[in-house]
């Protein structure tokens, strides 16, 4: 698109220009263009006709050029940092030049969003942005080793948010592990087999997506995870529950609907006490079972959609809120009704349905087809 087109563009105008800092490069009229963040400078005067270069201004300089007047110099940042020299006819426009200029690099970038890109690599010049915090790359094609490839990714020391969902990584990106602010990672989508044990490392994370892979197995170091309160592992290869999950205080929900846990044993549970929420949703569950006398009292939703159970006695879970059991072969059905309040049991093959007590909290109830 045409610069002068975009709605960012700030100034723009035609000037005596340099570039660089020796005098190898001579004055020549270009038009130049502040735009977003960026200053643009086209290689002929015609802007149109010629290439467009574009020099990133945040974290960089715009300073007075005392030995000449109304010029000012621009700086981008970093180690391969370019510079120019606009000259300004006029001392209104130097001055109008300077002050919107002097915003610009000024400014912090905190939250950069570059999701469906086609992105193979991060663009150099956005790390010189200290002050970024979240960064979404979902969507891409990131490579892991290379200039701009995710290997770079721990050269944000503020970052908190990441997500490198849907890549196509194959692997487990260890660098990830280095960045020790992050407290939200999204690696879902991604092929991943495994999980390294430096993910230990991430001490200050709370959300951890890992939904949509080919998991079968969690590092027992992730059981370190203090403030960890969300963790994704649904559409997996899980064939149980995690025992990790029983250090994971902080996590209330256990999301792990697709997996591929055909059996239950609801002592594994009892053991989890932080668990209110529980989604096996699409498991080919056939048989959940008690052996034990112990109550199952902190779980209070239990999602059982769309699996293969003919049967089902939850008597145990005794402070169970809502119950999602819709799409099974369920022929009998038995809960305890201290709490009941939602019960939701259409698509089934019920003939006998057993609560007691009786549910006096019950508001929804869904027995259809």
């Amino acid at each position: 698109m045409n610069a002068d087109q975009q709605e960012r563009t700030l100034l723009k105008g035609v000037f005596s220009v340099r570039k660089g800092k020796t005098q190898l490069h001579k004055w020549a009229e270009r038009q130049v263009i502040l735009c977003g963040t960026c200053l643009i400078v086209a290689s002929v005067k015609d802007s149109l006709a010629g290439k467009m270069h574009i020099l990133p201004l945040v974290g960089g300089k715009v300073e007075e050029v005392k030995r000449r007047q109304h010029c000012l110099m621009f700086s981008s940042a970093g180690s391969l940092a370019q510079t120019y020299f606009v000259n300004f006819d006029m001392l209104a426009d130097y001055q109008r030049w300077h002050r919107q200029a002097s915003k610009v690099v000024s400014q912090t970038v905190s939250l950069v969003d570059l999701s469906c890109y086609s992105l193979e690599t991060v663009p150099e010049y956005l790390f010189y942005c200290q002050d970024l915090t979240h960064l979404n790359l979902r969507h891409n094609f990131m490579r892991l080793q290379g200039p701009g490839s995710l290997l770079n990714l721990p050269r944000f020391s503020q970052l908190k948010s990441l997500n490198i969902s849907h890549n196509r990584l194959g692997v487990f990106p260890e660098c990830v592990c280095e960045i020790l602010t992050l407290t939200e990672l999204n690696l879902s989508c991604n092929n991943l087999h495994s999980i390294p044990v430096q993910i230990g490392n991430l001490q200050s994370l709370q959300t951890l997506s890992l939904d949509g892979n080919h998991l079968s197995l969690l590092p027992e170091e992730l059981g370190g995870l203090s403030q960890l309160n969300s963790l994704g592992l649904s559409f997996n290869n899980f064939s149980h529950i995690p025992p990790v999950l029983e250090r994971l205080c902080a996590v209330d929900k256990l999301a792990m609907a697709g997996n591929r846990v055909e059996n239950l044993e609801l002592s594994t549970l009892v053991r989890m006490v932080h668990l209110r929420n529980i989604d096996l949703r699409l498991n080919g569950l056939r048989c959940i079972k008690c052996e034990t006398p112990d109550p199952l009292n902190h779980v209070t939703q239990l999602d059982l959609r769309d699996n293969c159970l003919d049967s089902l006695d939850l008597n145990s879970v005794c402070n169970l809120e809502t119950l999602n059991c819709q799409r099974n072969q369920l022929g009998t059905l038995t809960l305890s009704g201290f709490t009941l309040r939602m019960l939701l049991t259409g698509s089934n093959r019920l003939t006998t349905v057993n609560i007691y007590p009786v549910p006096n909290q019950l508001t929804h109830m869904d027995l259809s087809q």
